[in-house]
């Protein structure tokens, strides 16, 4: 009864020191490194670059100029939308105003990938489409009291030069959104990659 008993608990003492068995099916036990050329769209290599980053923080992966896998993608949509606002205030008076203006906005952006084989040019895996978004505050510059005040001389500053980049424009909180967008999106692509089982 004991043998048994030491059979059956040897597999939950060996996964649990970090054992493992490794799955003849799993996409990393065919392959190891990945090459990563620009994705369509991806113009200045903001995304491919952070897609570099991903893979050499895998456990599974290895980033290789010419590896046994091709990671190609293009970028399909990359969008922004308002999704928060708050009342207009009159400039002159300041009183509220029965008028909504946006102040908080969403960039979503969805990639199109495929893992090839590099040395038989065949598909292993994909297409696949993966999305992501962040969220981001910005000042809204249709609005006066939201971009300026008034110094004690009665003349108007921009709020923008006192923020210390902790208020923005629409414009410039989209373009800061970027980089936090295409880390997230990477580390879904990789994750997702790492996951892959080739008899599924």
């Amino acid at each position: 009864m004991k043998k048994y008993l030491l059979l059956l608990s040897l597999p939950f003492f060996l996964t649990s020191c970090g054992y493992h068995w490794e799955d003849s099916d799993q996409l990393s036990s065919h392959y190891k490194t990945v090459s990563i050329p620009y994705f369509k769209g991806d113009e200045e290599g903001l995304l491919t670059d952070e897609l570099v980053k991903a893979i050499g923080l895998s456990s599974q992966f290895t980033y290789a100029k010419e590896g046994e896998l091709i990671l190609e993608g293009k970028i399909v949509s990359d969008q922004n939308s308002n999704i928060g606002w708050e009342y207009d205030s009159d400039p002159t008076t300041g009183a509220r105003i029965n008028r909504l203006v946006p102040n908080e906005g969403r960039r979503e952006l969805t990639v199109r990938f495929s893992l090839v084989a590099a040395r038989t040019g065949k598909v292993v895996y994909g297409p696949i489409d993966v999305s992501a978004h962040v969220d981001y505050d910005f000042v809204n510059s249709d609005s006066l009291l939201d971009t300026s005040f008034l110094t004690p001389t009665g003349g108007r500053q921009s709020v923008l030069f006192f923020s210390l980049g902790q208020l923005d424009s629409m414009q410039g909180a989209q373009s800061s959104a970027r980089e936090p967008l295409y880390q997230k999106i990477a580390t879904k692509i990789v994750r997702g990659i790492e996951n892959v089982n080739l008899s599924q």
